[in-house]
């Protein structure tokens, strides 16, 4: 029982950090049941596929001679077939072995909700979630370990732990995306550090082959993280503790050869992996994909306001200024050797032929090195004055609320996955409401995909305050060729002043008003096409699903003003239908 309290003592910190993030996720952000979803989807699907479906083994059944075997595969779009014959996941493997003792015990208990078992059920959302946590704990307690090997005391050792918690894109990619492999990369690399670094201060060899486990780890979560051999340098210290590291390593050749051999089995499990699906130990499977390295986008990876990695966590920046800091100290080989490794990472991320990485919240690459960033900024908080410390305190605290409401805007369509801009980025910073959700996704459409069934000028009006206006209705019947309509475009001049809350909505009932097939309300600010409170013509297309059925209908044009009047000029509806053999992808 003892011991018990001791252990629990010792990550007491830990746990209520954690403990705050649940908290926040619980209460602000709102737990989705949905948590396997877009790239996730590939990394976890390795569990399912080998331990449910059993389509993970697909050697000798080509798709050619057994297109059956592939029914599922085949409807997910990053198992591909790169002119191997056989359908081979993209992603590497190794987040879903992180994630595997999770699966187990969804895996165990999922039949007790009477649930079809594919994988995908409520409880395997749960566990993939709760790996996160999970493995971000591991991580925090490793950081707090690391730090002490930089005898960092213990007020900037907690703060480093808070900051990386709460003020970094490891908010999100712990909850809305934990099924990405960036929390696990960062828990392989953050423990490959740890065990690195303890190995050259203490000499234990032990420490060592543990490092050789992670380096491997690493490796099948993401190869290009192997990266993190360029930061052995500052782990060491020296110069000539990185000499004198190496050279007993070579003295102890059979602990050296432990680690390499250790190091290789653990990569064989991603050539496993490809073996069982292709029938070749080696593939890449990203064909089509690849670096440029004579263009490499390193402003626009830094700062950009698309995914700029100090727009969306700024708290980094700080690390930069721990940097200058060693340099102020004299300890030039680590500001040197830090540098360095961040310059080399930099240029390697923003060489990938889309540098944006996708659909995703911030510069997220960097998300698996975070615990390096961390380091110099835990050694300069820890060494600077009280005067300065306190306003490295205040300053860096602001970025906690900054990350967490970004968290939110992204996860309610505020803020737009992959479409930001400096424009888009001010007009919905800090914005919570609800009347900014999808204000930025809007989109303008194609005139050469639509067909125009009819335009209809309505002219001018003004709904007073505090009232609901029904300003346009007709029937179907009035506009031929309604049953392939599936848009209608509405657009008026206004002053779109954010602080009008006015609604406009747009419904499609029968004509007892007893059945509604359509029906949105749109705030009024999501019709402006440039800056708030500036008289300009706006639009919104609300979209739906042809209806074709022959009940007669009535199409309504309404506006919902609440705190202010609602001037509305040269209102016209446009109604179009789609053409023949286009498709729309959103």
């Amino acid at each position: 029982m003892k011991k018990i309290t001791q252990i629990v003592k010792s990550i007491a910190v830990e746990i209520f950090i954690i403990f705050i993030l649940i908290f926040i996720i619980n209460n602000y952000f709102i737990n989705d049941k949905v948590r396997i979803k877009g790239d996730g989807v590939y990394y976890y699907d390795f569990l399912p596929s080998l331990f449910i479906h059993h389509d993970f083994v697909r050697i000798g059944r080509p798709i050619q001679q057994d297109s059956a075997f592939y029914y599922r595969i085949n409807t997910l779009p990053l198992y591909l077939d790169y002119g191997t014959g056989y359908r081979v996941n993209k992603c590497p493997s190794g987040t879903a072995v992180c994630q595997l003792p999770f699966f187990i015990i969804a895996a165990l208990t999922t039949h007790c909700e009477g649930n079809f078992n594919d994988g995908y059920q409520l409880p395997f959302q749960r566990a993939v979630y709760f790996a996160a946590i999970f493995y971000l704990f591991l991580t925090i307690i490793l950081l707090r370990k690391i730090l002490e090997l930089y005898d960092v005391k213990k007020f900037a050792i907690i703060w480093s732990q808070l900051l990386l918690v709460l003020a970094t894109s490891v908010t999100n990619y712990t909850n809305y995306d934990p099924g990405y492999s960036h929390i696990y990369s960062l828990f392989a690399i953050t423990a490959f550090i740890f065990f690195g670094r303890s190995y050259f201060v203490k000499r234990n060899l032990k420490h060592f082959i543990y490092a050789c486990i992670f380096l491997g780890l690493t490796l099948v979560i993401r190869q290009v993280n192997l990266l993190v051999l360029l930061f052995i340098p500052f782990m060491a210290g020296s110069a000539e503790n990185l000499k004198s590291g190496f050279a007993l390593l070579f003295k102890h050749y059979k602990t050296l050869l432990i680690g390499i051999l250790l190091f290789l089995a653990i990569c064989f499990i991603q050539c496993l992996s490809w073996y069982l699906q292709t029938g070749s130990f080696f593939i890449y499977s990203y064909p089509g994909e690849t670096f440029n390295f004579t263009e490499p986008q390193i402003i626009n990876v830094l700062f950009s306001y698309k995914k700029g990695l100090f727009v969306y966590t700024p708290v980094l920046f700080f690390s930069l200024f721990g940097i200058v800091w060693l340099m102020i100290k004299r300890k030039f080989y680590l500001a040197i050797t830090w540098f360095s490794f961040f310059a080399i990472l930099t240029y390697i991320i923003s060489s990938w032929w889309s540098w944006w990485y996708g659909c995703s919240y911030g510069m997220r690459p960097y998300i698996d090195f975070y615990a390096i960033f961390f380091i110099p900024f835990a050694m300069m908080l820890d060494g600077m004055n009280n005067k300065l410390r306190i306003v490295i305190v205040v300053l860096s605290f602001l970025t906690i609320p900054l990350n967490i409401i970004q968290t939110y805007q992204y996860k309610n369509y505020i803020l737009h996955w992959i479409n930001m801009d400096k424009e888009k980025y001010w007009k919905v910073f800090l914005k919570t409401s609800e009347k900014y959700r999808l204000l930025i996704w809007k989109q303008d459409y194609n005139p050469g995909y639509y067909n125009t069934i009819k335009e209809i000028n309505l002219g001018d009006t003004i709904v007073k305050k505090n009232t609901d206006l029904l300003i346009f209705k007709i029937k179907d019947i009035d506009i031929p060729g309604f049953d392939k309509v599936n848009m209608i475009r509405v657009s008026f001049e206004n002053e779109y002043r954010e602080k009008n809350d006015a609604l406009v909505i747009m419904h499609v009932d029968d004509t007892s008003f007893s059945h509604t097939y359509y029906w949105e309300g749109v705030s009024i600010i999501r019709f402006a096409g440039k800056k708030f409170g500036e008289w300009q013509p706006g639009y919104y297309n609300f979209e739906f699903t042809p209806l074709t059925d022959t009940t007669e209908k009535i199409i309504g044009l309404e506006v919902k003003s609440e705190n202010m009047d609602t001037r509305m000029k040269n209102i016209r509806l446009k109604f179009l239908s789609l053409k023949p053999n286009i498709k729309i992808w959103k």
